[in-house]
């Protein structure tokens, strides 16, 4: 079964619309696609879905039990670690605003086992934003790893340092911006609206805000397909479909603010992803102000869904040079970092060995990937959507 075939077969698995013949696959096959699920994170989705499904193998049922079963495990530890970061911010005159997974995990999923978290993802109001990360260190908070901006200089061009490390292990993610700054990438991304998540968020049960369902919505679609180019993988389809069942839905406020910020064809594109996988989702598309999205599109964005994670940074280089030549390579090649017109800064590489080392290095890995036909593929569909989104 060739990889495009995969990737389709895996979203019906995952999602709740057709399913493929099963009985066709073999070894190899299931083995590719157990791997292909376990990269992007989808075997306690899959273990909810499939448990007595008799045309999976039972071996391969059985991992998905175990993941699911670590999932709900560690879902406990991080529930525990959002309460009580919360917490201390709050305490300190901080009130956090809870992103993507980090409500809809405990809120919209049927239970957390089934959308396990890299991280969670706190917005914190700007002005505050120095005051909570200091607050979280001095209670023992580490950082991830070191940033490559001065922490300084990284508030001024991006929308987020790495994580910090919780007591207990869990990543804590603060956020400056909820989504990329204006001019941070080379291609179109919406502006920021955090003042307007704060002012219309709502405090749940426990004790922490969380946006509103049409900008919970919004920030999906514009984190997974501006920010990201769809690597957030196939989760975005549940997502949105739990989402949208777990409570009223304004759509006539989120098509008004897609369409002042410029992001409505690609909210479109991500709605009518999940209407084709996820058939259970309440999605009204006939309020949307912008045409369908064009087949071609589709079909592209449903296999970048399930892209080659470890390729996607040499794909996105490449697709880069594809859609804008050198003006659009030459920051990555500089490690120039900005915002529109505001700061420019140059990403530090003394943890690399030095500029040339990792300039060597990266053009190593990027040449030895583009010389596989799969990653070249991948990166004429980067460009694709890059060239659509721009347009």
């Amino acid at each position: 079964m060739d990889r495009p075939e995969l990737c389709r077969l895996l979203l019906a698995l995952v999602g709740t619309g057709d399913e493929a013949p099963l009985k066709e696959l073999g070894a190899g096959d299931w083995q590719a696609l157990d791997s292909l699920a376990a990269a992007h994170r989808l075997q306690g989705i899959l273990h909810a879905r499939h448990r007595d499904n008799q045309a999976i193998p039972a071996p391969l049922r059985a991992g998905w039990q175990a993941v699911h079963r670590g999932n709900a495990m560690i879902a406990l530890v991080q529930r525990a670690e959002l309460g009580e970061t919360a917490r201390l911010l709050q305490a300190g005159g901080i009130d956090p605003l809870v992103l993507k997974g980090g409500w809809l995990a405990w809120h919209a999923y049927p239970e957390p086992a089934q959308r396990p978290l890299r991280d969670i993802d706190l917005l914190l109001p700007e002005s505050r934003f120095i005051d909570g990360w200091n607050l979280l260190c001095a209670a023992g908070y580490r950082p991830s790893e070191a940033p490559d901006l001065p922490l300084a200089q990284l508030l001024e061009v991006d929308k987020s340092p790495p994580p910090l490390i919780a007591p207990r292990g869990t990543p804590i993610e603060l956020h400056l911006h909820a989504w990329f700054p204006e001019g941070r990438l080379e291609y179109f991304n919406p502006p920021p609206d955090d003042a307007g998540l704060f002012a219309r968020a709502s405090r749940g049960d426990d004790g922490v805000l969380h946006p509103s369902t049409e900008d919970m919505l919004a920030h999906l679609v514009i984190h997974a397909l501006y920010s990201h180019r769809l690597d957030c993988g196939p989760l975005l389809l549940s997502d949105v479909d739990f989402l949208l069942a777990s409570g009223a839905f304004d759509w006539d406020a989120f098509w008004s603010r897609a369409m002042a910020a410029g992001w409505a064809e690609g909210g479109r594109l991500v709605l009518e992803l999940v209407a084709r996988y996820r058939v259970t989702a309440a999605i009204d598309l006939g309020k949307a102000p912008v045409p369908p999205t064009p087949p071609e599109l589709l079909a592209t964005a449903q296999e970048l869904l399930l892209q080659d994670l470890d390729t996607r940074s040499s794909a996105s280089f490449a697709a880069s040079g594809l859609t804008g030549g050198l003006a659009n390579l030459w920051p990555r090649i500089t490690r120039r970092v900005s915002a529109g017109e505001g700061h420019v800064h140059h990403r530090d590489s003394a943890a690399e060995g030095g500029y040339l080392r990792w300039a060597a290095n990266r053009l190593g890995r990027t040449m030895g990937d583009l010389f596989r036909a799969d990653v070249r593929r991948q990166s004429r569909q980067l460009a694709r959507l890059n060239r659509w989104l721009a347009r």
